[in-house]
């Protein structure tokens, strides 16, 4: 069984973060005593970014696809160690030999597995981040050289796959879950994993005899 995997993050708020980390980050930000405008454009930018970090940010969506029979489903609970412990039940119950992604090792499952650590929840199935059971679209994509470097709309233009980001893509994530409109947010990501899945299936042939 091969799964397709996406998650869905946004930033938490000011008063989530230990105060104590909360003052180390703002520490680098206020370093070389900064003009007040370059400051605040500093700011900006800090609180923008909250989403990218597990340690200052948090899960509100995953998102899975069955490779092969098309059976999809999401774990979008408000409380996010429920979201959490709720998809490790799952996953624990299906054993999938094969994960598929979108930058998947660098990002999803490291993401995944320290926000579940923080939250004290030990995976009874963790996902494996080696090549041999974890294929990673985007890293096949990019090989090793990094000006190859794209997102999954850039690789759905050049594939003909249909983009998922006509309506949200992943800045706009922080925005609807504020709205509560995690609905969108499931379809979103679920989309995300339905464009990986074309990506991959154009692939697939040409890595480790067609693996399935």
């Amino acid at each position: 069984m091969a799964i397709v995997i996406d998650i869905e993050t946004v930033g938490q708020s000011v008063e989530e973060i230990p105060e104590r980390a909360l003052d180390y980050l703002l520490r680098s930000i206020e370093r070389d005593a900064p003009e007040p405008q370059e400051l605040e454009r500093r700011r900006e930018d800090f609180f923008s970014r909250l989403g990218l970090d597990p340690t200052t940010g948090r899960i509100v969506c995953i998102g899975v696809l069955d490779s092969e029979n098309g059976f999809e489903r999401t774990f979008a609970q408000a409380d996010e160690k429920e979201l959490l412990e709720s998809f490790w039940r799952w996953l624990e119950g299906e054993r999938p030999t094969l994960f598929v992604s979108f930058n998947g090792r660098r990002f999803d499952v490291p993401y995944l597995h320290i926000r579940s650590a923080i939250h004290g929840i030990e995976p009874p199935y963790p996902i494996p981040l080696g090549a041999s059971a974890h294929f990673d679209v985007r890293e096949a994509l990019e090989g090793d050289d990094r000006r190859r470097r794209g997102s999954l709309d850039y690789f759905c233009a050049v594939f003909g796959v249909p983009s998922p980001k006509t309506e949200m893509d992943g800045s706009l994530v922080g925005q609807a879950y504020a709205e509560g409109r995690i609905h969108d947010i499931e379809r979103y990501c679920l989309a995300d994993c339905h464009a990986t899945l074309a990506l991959y299936r154009r692939l697939r042939p040409f890595y480790a005899g067609g693996r399935r």
